[in-house]
């Protein structure tokens, strides 16, 4: 099990990968990139201690190898999950990405809740085929659970924090916590794992 889960964002518009990247590293994922094109997203891929488990790419980047091609190459490589980011909604581009199964297709504009549960289903599908299990029950406060749920649903550190009218560190201490009293590396794991017990 990787320390953290990784994700690498290929996209070729500026702002958005770094809002990406910005979200997800707040959300401690280990982001092992932003590709502006298929020969970086390669590069990056095949020079990490770490492979991507988790892709969100657009479909659309520049160059000659394009988002879905690309993302098939990487799933093949890999053995990662596939999101897909877009501005297209049409048919031959939605057929055309689906024969690759991916997890989720985002169309833009999306907002930070629909990025983070296309995460989480990443991290779910991905975990489900690693069959990783938990040994006992999990051991979580009621406010652990409820955080933990929330994360669940798609919400960041900041959106929890003010939902729950606390602080953002505090929110984050919980997460800490849950997953060290756990013995568990990584939060979408826990999440995961949450999923097998009723709650």
């Amino acid at each position: 099990m990787n320390e953290k889960d990784t994700v690498l964002i290929v996209e070729d518009e500026l702002i958005t990968a770094e809002s990406i990247s910005e979200l997800l590293a707040e959300e401690d994922y280990k982001i092992i990139g932003v590709a502006k094109d298929a020969n970086t997203a390669l590069r990056l891929s095949r020079e990490s201690e770490e492979p991507p488990q988790v892709i969100i790419c657009d479909i659309n980047i520049k160059g000659d190898i394009k988002g879905v091609e690309l993302a098939a190459q990487l799933k093949k490589l890999y053995g990662c999950e596939i999101i897909f980011l877009t501005a297209y909604s049409d048919t031959k581009t939605l057929q055309i990405a689906f024969e690759t199964n991916p997890v989720m297709y985002v169309v833009k504009p999306y907002n930070d809740t629909q990025l983070l549960v296309a995460v989480q289903m990443a991290f779910h599908k991905q975990f489900k085929k690693e069959k990783l299990v938990a040994e006992k029950k999990l051991d979580l406060t009621e406010r652990e659970k409820e955080i933990a749920q929330l994360v669940a649903n798609g919400f960041s550190s900041k959106q929890i924090a003010s939902r729950l009218i606390i602080s953002i560190e505090t929110v984050k201490t919980h997460r800490r916590r849950m997953l060290q009293k756990n013995n568990i590396s990584s939060f979408p794991h826990l999440v995961y794992l949450m999923s097998s017990y009723a709650w």
